[in-house]
């Protein structure tokens, strides 16, 4: 006759089964079922750097990059957008550019082109929840002043991958649908409840419509301590430099410009003036002129 088994058996052998189960919800909640223990984002250098699932390679600890970097990065569940942020040193050549090549598990996602100070890429990737290699490689560096020496691609503010929805920037400058921000943008600023952006020279404008032709493109802008703060000629050039359209700024002004775009694909443009670079009183940037409001209308039946 088999024997029963006595309490304190039962209590020891419920026992077992409550600790595996509870070490199978915990491993469940904490994401074992990749167990990558990446991060969507890297933002904070160089904390951010010392995971060592994320392979970094080609950035320094201080955020600044080699002409080529990559590190592993976890994108979420959801339309989610490779975002980088980032800035361009002013060394000496205040024209330099260099095209940012993005990948995305050896495939190319992006190619722009940006210029001296702020800039941002978003780049929408397919909902393929998991581990994926990210590598950047910039087609130009500058060696960094003041006896440091590096050859640098840029400083790095964060790579990374962000919701879709949250990413354009709705609290920027811009009101409109397929229209980012590039490069050459000041940080934004409030002053007496008033949000504006400093531009320097070829402040970067990317424009994606869904259908072909002229966009409209409506600005606020004012004259800054770099012109002297007079009126000035505010061109707009295409990403091959030719100049689009042309409007005259009289101190602060609302104007309207008109944009040849093509569809499904990103066109560059650049916001361009003659002249200024006066250096200004108590800012060691060059403050040519600002802008407070960028409006975007898709192409229709617009005609200049």
């Amino acid at each position: 006759m088999e024997a029963r088994p006595t309490p304190k058996t039962v209590r020891r052998e419920r026992l077992r089964v409550g600790v595996v189960a509870i070490a199978f919800l915990i491993g469940t909640a904490c994401g074992s079922g990749t167990g990558s223990g990446l991060p969507a984002e890297v933002s904070h250098f160089p904390a951010d750097l010392n995971n060592s699932s994320l392979a970094v390679s080609g950035i320094y600890s201080d955020g600044w990059t080699k002409g080529a970097l990559s590190l592993n990065l976890e994108q979420p569940r959801g339309d989610m957008v490779l975002a980088i942020r980032g800035t361009i040193p002013r060394v000496s050549d205040g024209d330099f550019r260099t095209d940012v090549l993005v990948r995305m598990d050896q495939r190319g996602l992006a190619r722009q082109s940006v210029g001296i100070g702020e800039f941002r890429i978003l780049t929408p990737t397919k909902s393929i929840r998991g581990e994926h290699r990210i590598e950047l490689t910039f087609s130009a560096t500058q060696q960094l002043p003041g006896g440091d020496g590096r050859m640098v691609g840029a400083r790095l503010q964060s790579i990374g991958f962000e919701k879709a929805s949250s990413a354009t920037g709705s609290a920027d400058l811009v009101r409109g649908s397929g229209v980012q921000l590039g490069s050459g943008w000041g940080v934004l600023e409030t002053f007496r409840g008033e949000r504006f952006r400093w531009v320097d020279n070829n402040a970067q404008i990317l424009l994606t419509p869904v259908t072909s032709g002229d966009v409209s493109l409506s600005l606020l802008v004012e004259s800054g301590p770099g012109l002297g703060g007079r009126p000035f000629i505010l061109q707009v050039l295409d990403g091959s430099g030719r100049r689009v359209d042309a409007v005259r700024v009289t101190h602060r002004s609302a104007v309207e410009l008109f944009l040849p775009a093509e569809a499904d694909k990103t066109n560059e443009f650049r916001l361009h003036v003659e002249g200024g670079g006066k250096p200004a009183a108590k800012d060691p940037r060059i403050l040519n002129f600002r802008v407070f409001r960028i409006t975007v209308e898709p192409p229709s039946s617009n005609s200049k």
